[in-house]
């Protein structure tokens, strides 16, 4: 059994919107294929690809989370392509909205830090997890197919750059702030990008996050959530099912463009 394209979500709110947006596309609904002791989801060949679905549990490195969901993906499947699809919470609410998209150029994995005193001696945290480049042909893919995704009035935007990456539910303006000072450019955060990353690293696989921003992580997560959450959820959706629709991920185009992930330090 093998799956071009394996795409993995975390809530039901995730899943259902990536089963609609491929039910419309492909004429029929998805196909439960249970290996081993995971279900996937059949959802039809886009393009000459063919299209798997997993959910994993919520963070990186639990049972069940996204770094071991995504292992046994890799070892049931074969995967060319593993694309992490959902929501997140943005950096900015001044400059994004609700809805907009962020793929993910590199992720930073903020988990790993060194906890410091300032010379006033006050509390520093400095970051020392990696910043991995998600794959550079899946990033290109993306980028192309943003320019021919038409829709109305230019909305949902995609932002493309790096995404923080953590097992905390960031639901604090402070925490946000903070994380957003180790990485000023960061586009918006998440929970599941590092165990992706790792999983797909140690198995050269190709790999990228899609995430639809939900909140601010400012303490008002609850404000809206259900609708906000299937917004981001669809619209992400959307952007994977168009990308794969713009151009055939086939077997030889992968081989031809397959690159190893290196993990990347900043000095």
């Amino acid at each position: 059994m093998q799956a071009n394209v394996l795409l993995v979500t975390v809530t039901t709110t995730e899943s259902m919107a990536v089963i609609e947006a491929f039910r419309e596309a492909t004429g029929r609904g998805p196909r439960p294929l249970p290996i081993g002791r995971k279900l996937y989801h059949d959802l039809g060949t886009v393009n000459r690809v063919r299209v798997l679905l997993v959910e994993s549990e919520m963070g990186s490195g639990g049972l069940g989370a996204a770094q071991q969901t995504v292992q046994k993906g890799i070892e049931a499947l074969s995967p060319s392509a593993i694309i992490m699809v959902g929501i997140a919470f943005g950096a900015s609410a001044e400059r994004q909205c609700i809805g907009d998209i962020l793929v993910s150029q590199r992720i930073l994995l903020y988990e790993l830090q060194r906890v410091g005193t300032d010379k006033e001696g006050g509390l520093t945290l400095i970051p020392r997890g990696d910043r991995p480049h998600a794959s550079p042909w899946l990033f290109d893919r993306f980028r192309s197919s943003d320019l021919y995704w038409v829709r109305p009035d230019g909305k949902p935007k995609v932002y493309f750059g790096l995404i923080l990456s953590g097992e905390k539910l960031v639901d604090n303006v402070d925490f946000r702030q903070q994380l957003n000072r180790f990485e000023p450019e960061a586009i918006g955060g998440e929970m599941e990008g590092t165990g992706l990353y790792v999983a797909c690293q140690d198995e050269k696989v190709d790999w990228i996050l899609v995430k639809g921003i939900c909140d601010w992580a400012d303490g008002d997560k609850d404000k809206n959530r259900a609708e906000n959450q299937r917004l981001a959820a669809r619209n992400s959706a959307s952007l994977v099912l168009r990308m794969l629709q713009q151009a055939p991920l086939t077997t030889d185009i992968q081989a031809t463009h397959r690159r190893s992930v290196v993990p990347h330090r900043d000095p």
